[in-house]
């Protein structure tokens, strides 16, 4: 690949994440133009103050129906990108294969802009878009960070095994090759990395414990063979969980593999629109990124994006943090002004409080319509 090399500034390396968009060539539907204001501001806005060195797009980015529509809408999601020149890169959703133009078509498309580092490493293994890219210091003299991109799949082909597919024997083994060979080029060391895919791994719930009784409200159902359980967060892991993560029910072994070549220090995912949590498991930290759009079911103003901060002297010290629509000092266009106002988990209880009230009231009235009846008999 013929781009420019990627490489720390200062001594520093910052990777914004965008997750989640579902944008779609669509803009007849009620609010359309508005949520697209609303995407562009925040990723005009946090492209103007995080300043990131490379930005990476989580999966499920656009959908369309042909070349042409398709051509529409990535050139809508990377406008607030490129218009800067930052480097950017992607990994494909489970939803970016569900609509009218093949992965191979969208790779073509993502290419025609000259700051597009998405390629495809290997046509021989499971997936779409599994590829690294190495990170110079800031002298530009020799490769201090490996980024790995690998393509979570969609659907299982066994649903009674999982509904959601894993990352495959043959990715992992990809991975695993890659990385051995980079360490011998480096001297018989790691270089250390970071991962990015779509949908995360079966490990992210060893961050939640299941919920205690008076905890119900604030807790989320788990997702698969979680199911039958609510969770909360762990006290040491940051952020906030608004769903059961959607892991594969099949763990493949690809967490596994990190710990065992040791080069991977965090991985970052998509695909859970509100979660937005980050905590370690084994010492390698696996965090969310919510979705930044207003078209897919979010958390009202809480959409956003990822930073990820590196220090080419500490590089094992990865400072991240969530920066939110609102926080942005941003007004919605597109969404109402309860859902301006009151988050996921306020509407939650809010409804909840409405049906206890209700069911109150439908007694208190039957309590009192009995009463009269029974005075009228005697």
């Amino acid at each position: 690949m013929n781009k420019e090399p990627l490489k720390f500034k200062n001594g520093k390396f910052k990777i914004m994440l965008i997750g989640d968009l579902h944008e779609s060539y669509d803009m007849h539907s009620e609010n359309a133009a508005e949520i697209v204001e609303d995407m562009h501001a925040l990723l005009s806005k946090a492209v103007e103050q995080l300043n990131p060195d490379l930005v990476v797009y989580l999966g499920d980015n656009a959908f369309a129906e042909n070349k042409m529509q398709m051509r529409s809408v990535i050139s809508r999601i990377v406008y607030p990108v490129s218009v800067k020149d930052i480097p950017f890169a992607l990994v494909f959703g489970n939803h970016d294969r569900e609509h009218g133009v093949s992965l191979q078509e969208q790779m073509r498309l993502y290419n025609e802009y000259d700051n597009c580092y998405l390629f495809n490493a290997d046509d021989s293994i499971t997936g779409y878009g599994n590829y690294n890219l190495l990170v110079k210091d800031s002298k530009a003299e020799k490769d201090i960070l490996n980024l790995w991109f690998i393509d979570s799949n969609n659907k299982a082909e066994n649903q009674e095994l999982s509904y959601y597919d894993w990352v495959h024997e043959d990715q992992i083994e990809w991975y695993k090759k890659t990385a051995l060979e980079l360490k011998e080029k480096n001297g018989g060391k790691v270089i250390p990395a970071l991962l990015f895919q779509h949908t995360p791994v079966p490990e992210e719930y060893e961050l939640l414990r299941e919920a205690k009784t008076y905890e119900k409200l604030d807790s989320v159902p788990g997702h698969g063979k979680w199911s039958n359980k609510n969770y909360v967060l762990k006290d040491c892991v940051e952020g906030y969980l608004g769903e059961g993560p959607c892991v594969p029910c099949l763990n493949s072994g690809q967490f596994a593999a990190w710990k065992e070549i040791g080069d991977v220090m965090g991985a970052f995912f998509g695909h859970d629109h509100m979660n937005d949590f980050a905590g370690y498991v084994d010492g390698i930290m696996l965090a969310q990124s919510k979705t930044a759009g207003f078209r897919p079911y979010t958390d009202g103003c809480r959409s956003g994006v990822r930073l990820i901060t590196l220090d080419e002297n500490n590089l094992e010290n990865i400072q991240t943090r969530m920066y939110h629509f609102k926080q942005f000092g941003l007004k919605s266009k597109s969404l109402s002004p309860y859902m301006q106002n009151v988050t996921d988990r306020q509407d939650m209880k809010l409804k909840v409080a409405g049906t206890v009230l209700g069911t109150v009231a439908a007694v208190t009235t039957a309590a009192v319509a009995v009463n009269k009846i029974s005075k009228n008999k005697k």
